[in-house]
């Protein structure tokens, strides 16, 4: 892989200095050519914002090396999923491709040579959307990586802004696609299709009302399923999450949970990519993916009850009880 990192890092941080120092240890690393940094205001009020978030802006203006800096300091917060879509159109205005980090995802340098090489290579595939550097515990075939429809983590990432051309902040098109046979018939199941076509009427209910869902990255998964598009997925842990305690937006549990030791998995180092023979993916992997990056590996019959009993209770019962109370 080269050592040369020429490819834009865009790089999101807000109100955490200790990991974000941590993360930027890592770019500091690499070196790349041209740093972009998006930094969100302090919350109204939040007096530990007050202090953090001037720490933070701090750490990431300590670039030592020879690089075209662009800095975006917002002057009022916009939260956490505003905040990530002005990000995104702030980068995409002015480069074709780019390497995302939240101040949570911590990598070894080798991340961004990977994601570099594959950026050039599959430039020109419009079946590749989104390249991720975190491994679910799912592997397939004897390559670095390997192709999925299911959407990769944002807190270390990579894409194109021929994606991001597609991208829907607030699901405009949804109503009209829900039903559709194409859309549909790209899920491997019915639970897949199921849990996913819930995940988006809550969240363009939100919209709908006024309280819009704090994501960005359900936009994401519609969009890969929207128009069937592949994402690329390492066979080796690229990036752990640091931030999965109680000081996460929305990570916000016991460091020592199950949840938080599975996605601090260690992160790996890789000197060659080794690029599979076929852009492909199967029903198999699919199932496979979808059990390991939706379910988190957890029993898939339980999964499946727990999702239609709750269904049945929302769509039944809890109208029940409302009307006779």
């Amino acid at each position: 892989m080269s050592k040369e990192l020429t490819t834009p890092i865009l790089f999101m941080v807000f109100n955490r200095p200790g990991k974000t120092q941590k993360v930027f240890d890592v770019i500091k690393a690499a070196k790349p050519q041209k740093l972009y940094v998006a930094a969100d205001a302090p919350r109204i009020g939040n007096f530990n914002d007050e202090i953090n978030c001037p720490k933070v802006r701090e750490i990431v203006q300590q670039v030592d090396w020879d690089c075209e800096t662009h800095y975006l300091f917002h002057k009022n917060n916009l939260g956490c999923t505003l905040a990530g879509k002005n990000a995104w159109d702030w980068l995409f205005l002015q480069e074709d491709r780019m390497i995302f980090l939240e101040d949570d995802g911590y990598s070894t340098p080798s991340f961004f040579y990977y994601c570099q090489e594959l950026l050039e290579k599959y430039k020109d595939n419009d079946r590749i959307a989104y390249i991720g550097g975190v491994n679910y515990e799912v592997y397939s075939g004897e390559a670095t990586y390997f192709f999925s429809h299911l959407s990769v983590p944002t807190y270390g990432m990579a894409t194109w802004k021929r994606t991001y051309d597609l991208y829907e902040y607030e699901l405009d098109s949804y109503p009209n696609v829900r039903n559709t046979r194409d859309f549909r018939n790209h899920f491997v199941n019915f639970f897949e299709r199921d849990w996913f076509i819930d995940s988006y009427d809550k969240y363009y209910k939100s919209v709908l009302d006024g309280k819009k869902e704090n994501t960005y990255d359900k936009q994401q998964s519609y969009l890969i399923w929207k128009y069937n598009k592949l994402c690329i997925h390492p066979n080796v842990n690229f990036v752990k999450n640091i931030g999965f305690d109680m000081d996460g937006s929305n990570t916000a549990v016991d460091p020592n949970s199950w949840i938080a030791k599975f996605f601090s998995r260690p992160e790996e180092t890789v000197d060659v990519i080794v690029h599979p023979e076929e852009v492909k993916t199967t029903k198999d992997l699919e199932k496979k993916m979808f059990k390991g990056r939706v379910l988190l590996h957890q029993p898939y019959l339980k999964e499946m009850i727990k999702f239609y009993g709750l269904h049945f209770y929302r769509s039944y019962i809890k109208p029940f009880i409302n009307k006779e109370s």
